[in-house]
């Protein structure tokens, strides 16, 4: 079988196109498929600009290829998709859950492996309002507000009774970088929590920034902005704060625990989400099935179901404490556990998603955490 990986680049991540591809190629040594396939791959930036990725879909289509796997957004999954259906050949998305797709029925030939961005959203909203907030500031970077973590804060609080009283982002220039005007406003306000979704280097900022809120106010944070490669980098703010993730290498499954050892012999810290992604698309693979529709894995995150009726991958959401790493003094996750509220959370977010095919609302086009400098 030939198989090509379509492999974006960000300056927050470097790495993510070979933890990618270190994910996948792992994963089948695992299963004892190694030398099984041929594998190629392209670059596809930030995985921006749809035409790109078409040609090249075209081009490894045109070459033989069985399955394409590529790090993109609904969007341009949509966009390349006539060229599975027309070949007969299947393309795997890596998804961030940072966007919504636009298309309300399943692509026939497209199957979607997601770390769920905008359900983590919701199950930390939920968390804030079961601890007694009904009031919210909302934060996040420039960056993050083109994505959809910022409407499923806004609506999962409404939908709970509670409501973002103050919105807060950040400028576009790290040098421009201030949390001034929303801790003053928690100076008079309290009794509000705070939401925030920052990743990478912003997420650094925004904690280094909120060390004087430390012991004041109580914060919850979302998917990458609780991403262990950047929080072992990031200071720990003098405050413990709760989120909402896909995985975390401290995941005590028999499974997670083979990916970690295994990855981190390649270098510590290989255990990612973007190798996570990787690794999860071997094991689909490895089935040795076309046709994923309502099939399941056992992941390092635990058990993944393929979705039939939309063809995005399902798994649980897990709650965390950041805490304080004692030995380096900056941040881990601890207290990981399941959320029971994963699959209530679901269902409500595919309402939102419904509703905002219904309205004019604008995103960023890049797949998420895909930045150039």
């Amino acid at each position: 079988m030939k198989i090509a990986l379509l492999l974006p680049r960000s300056v927050i991540y470097p790495s993510i196109s070979f933890d990618i591809m270190d994910g996948f190629k792992q994963s089948l040594k695992n299963m004892g498929l190694e030398g099984y396939h041929e594998i190629i791959s392209a670059g596809i930036g930030v995985a921006a600009k749809n035409e790109e990725i078409y040609d090249h879909c075209e081009q490894f289509l045109l070459a033989g290829t069985d399955i394409i796997i590529g790090y993109m957004n609904p969007f341009s999954a949509e966009f390349v998709h006539p060229l599975f259906e027309s070949s007969g050949k299947t393309l795997i998305v890596l998804d961030s859950g940072y966007h919504f797709p636009k298309f309300s029925k399943k692509l026939s030939n497209a199957w979607f492996i997601s770390l769920q961005g905008g359900l983590c959203t919701r199950v930390i909203t939920h968390k804030a309002i079961e601890d007694g907030f009904r009031n919210f500031a909302f934060s996040c970077s420039f960056y993050d507000a083109g994505y959809r973590p910022s409407y499923v804060y806004a609506a999962a609080a409404e939908e709970k009774g509670g409501s973002i009283v103050f919105n807060h982002i950040t400028s576009l220039k790290r040098s421009d970088f201030t949390l001034k005007p929303l801790t003053e406003f928690l100076e008079k306000e309290p009794d509000t929590a705070v939401l925030a979704t920052f990743c990478g280097d912003m997420a650094e900022d925004f904690f280094a920034g909120s060390s004087e809120m430390a012991g004041h106010y109580k914060v919850y944070g979302t998917g990458f902005t609780s991403d262990e490669t950047w929080l072992g980098k990031i200071p720990y703010p003098g405050y413990d704060w709760s989120a909402a993730i896909a995985w975390s290498r401290n995941l005590k499954i028999p499974e997670n625990e083979i990916f970690v050892n295994i990855m981190d012999g390649i270098k510590y810290g290989k255990a990612n989400l973007f190798s996570l992604l990787g690794w999860e698309a071997a094991q689909f693979i490895g089935l040795e099935n076309k046709e994923f529709d309502g099939m399941s894995i056992h992941s390092p995150r635990g058990k993944v179901y393929m979705n039939q009726e939309n063809g995005f991958s399902e798994a649980e959401i897990y709650y965390a404490t950041v805490s304080r790493d004692e030995e380096t003094g900056n941040c881990l996750l601890k207290e990981v556990h399941t959320a029971t509220v994963t699959e209530q959370e679901r269902a409500a977010l595919e309402k939102n998603i419904e509703y905002i095919r219904t309205v004019e609302a604008n995103t960023w086009l890049n797949a998420y955490a895909c930045l150039e400098s």
